[in-house]
């Protein structure tokens, strides 16, 4: 009759262990959100611009200037694009807006969507905008933290 006790007394007590052990793991899974908003937010400087087809570095453009984001919660930043010609500081572009939704697409990718468009992409410590000038050439404006 001892014997059948330590047994199950035994038993009780593997399963009780068994239970506290998994009990204990289930809140060490539990990974926070990332801030993505802090994650993206800086000063991006203008380094690349691509248009019909071809790249150019900063260097060899007539274009200057940043892409500033700001944190505002972990998932939304605020936009400044501040970029200008050179030799004139004549505005190329300059835009504003808040409450712009950061998004993560892919590993290593995150978009900022505002108003439902997909307004820029950020891969590493570079952002990339599309546009299109005044005579309707597209193109795209690449900076770099």
């Amino acid at each position: 009759m001892n014997s059948q006790f330590n047994f199950r007394f035994s038993a009780l007590l593997i399963l009780l262990v068994a239970t506290l052990v998994t009990a204990c793991k289930k809140g060490d899974n539990v990974v926070p959100s990332p801030d993505l908003g802090a994650q993206v937010a800086g000063t991006y400087t203008y380094s690349e611009l691509k248009t019909g087809g071809k790249t150019y570095p900063a260097s060899d453009t007539n274009l200057k200037g940043t892409i500033k984001l700001t944190r505002q919660t972990a998932t939304t930043v605020a936009i400044q694009l501040a970029i200008v010609h050179k030799a004139t500081n004549e505005t190329f572009a300059d835009d504003a807006a808040e409450d712009v939704e950061v998004v993560e697409s892919g590993i290593g990718n995150i978009e900022l969507h505002y108003n439902g468009d997909t307004i820029a992409k950020i891969k590493g410590t570079k952002i990339s905008i599309e546009g299109e000038d005044d005579a309707g050439t597209l193109f795209t404006l690449f900076a770099t933290k």
